[in-house]
């Protein structure tokens, strides 16, 4: 008897029901499809319909899961992700929840008893929301389809705001083990290629056990394997391309010297800082992996800045991220020399340096000879314990 009410009660906690409402939408859609975002198969159509009938529609099923979900919900049954006049990313969970949008299918409030993950997930993104919306205005207007430098502006700004969105879901997730949205979350989390092996193996731990427990536990655990088997069979492929995108500074070779501005606009010369070691620190404001690795290299620069020691920062930030690149620089604690000639990927240091990939670095020493690259993590800590001994 036991079993049979818990088993009535695990099928009846799963059930859902969206309640759609469209009001301004203009064409309004003959149709909305719902499918899952991830290929975990929690969602059992994997594809559904639901016919628009006075602005409204409704979409009913069970979850195999008993966790909430991200579903995508459009007017497209192929939807392109970035067009929010036709599409939203919607967290569903057991329950009844109603989501009414107004003017755009993406502008959408939600409410009823499976809303409670839906507004942690809005919780979760509220520090960047106010940017998120000036990006998707910019590239809505009509001055973007022939502007490039609007274009460059609106994808600088979109993956500076995408680092900061994935910083921020993570310190959520981590800090709200429990919430609702908390488990979908670490399985986005860990199908990211920038969050380090640290970072995911903390969602793990602090993962609830009823959770692991579940079908998304599994699917968790399942990208966890895949993400290592991944990893060991393309190490070798990733030291080798590393490699080739440095082919024109070899170990050994003497270090080209270049020219760039400072953040007062005064010209700094590698040259300049002959006679200590010096590592070239290939960056940027937006680049997720580069301030994830800036405490490593402020840790090494501490440690050793009173013994011969320094760092020369080269940014790859533009013209329009300029304040978001001494921005970086003041929030990291970066104290040391920082140049760019705020080009962005054109940087001609950069280009000196065959720079494909950042974060990236080169470390000279007081003779101005290479003797190190791509140093990072405890890689950097080594070599410099090795030349300090």
């Amino acid at each position: 008897m036991l079993c049979f009410f818990s088993a009535h009660s695990s099928a009846q906690s799963t059930a859902y029901t969206v309640n759609g409402k469209l009001e301004n939408v203009s064409p309004m859609p003959a149709k909305m499809y719902m499918s899952e975002l991830t290929s975990t198969g929690i969602l059992k159509k994997t594809i559904d319909s639901a016919d628009v009938v006075n602005g409204q529609y409704q979409f009913k099923g069970e979850l195999a899961t008993d966790e909430a979900i991200g579903v995508r919900i459009s007017s497209q049954k192929q939807p392109d992700p970035k067009d929010t006049n036709h599409t939203m990313l919607v967290i569903l969970d057991k329950g009844e929840l109603n989501i009414a949008s107004v003017g755009t299918i993406d502008n959408f409030t939600a409410s009823g008893t499976a809303a409670t993950a839906q507004h942690q997930f809005d919780d979760m993104k509220s520090g960047t929301r106010e940017e998120s919306d000036a990006i998707k205005k910019l590239a809505a207007s009509e001055d973007y389809k022939t502007n490039k430098q609007l274009q460059a502006e609106v994808q600088n700004r979109s993956i500076k705001v995408l680092g900061k969105m994935i910083f921020e879901m993570y310190s959520y997730v981590k800090n709200n083990p429990n919430n609702r949205i908390s488990p979908y979350g670490t399985l986005f989390l860990l199908n990211l290629p920038w969050l380090s092996a640290a970072g995911k193996d903390t969602l793990i731990q602090v993962l609830p056990a009823n959770v692991k427990a579940d079908m998304l536990g599994a699917a968790i655990m399942k990208t966890v394997a895949g993400n290592k088997t991944r990893q060991d069979s393309l190490i070798k492929v990733s030291l080798a391309k590393e490699e080739a995108n440095m082919s024109k500074v070899a170990i050994g070779s003497h270090a080209q010297d270049f020219t760039q501005n400072n953040t007062v606009d005064k010209p700094v010369s590698l040259s300049s800082f002959k006679g200590k070691y010096v590592l070239v620190d290939f960056w940027a404001s937006w680049c997720g992996p580069c301030r994830a690795e800036n405490p490593n290299v402020v840790k090494a620069y501490n440690k050793y800045k009173d013994k011969g020691f320094t760092v020369l920062g080269v940014s790859l930030d533009g013209q329009s991220t300029k304040a978001a690149w001494l921005k970086a620089i003041d929030s990291d604690g970066l104290v040391w020399t920082q140049v760019s000639d705020l080009k962005g990927w054109d940087n001609e240091a950069a280009k000196l340096y065959d720079v494909k990939s950042i974060p990236q670095n080169f470390l000279i020493d007081p003779n101005g000879v290479v003797i190190g690259k791509n140093l990072r993590g405890e890689a950097l800590n080594a070599k410099m314990a090795e030349i300090f001994k």
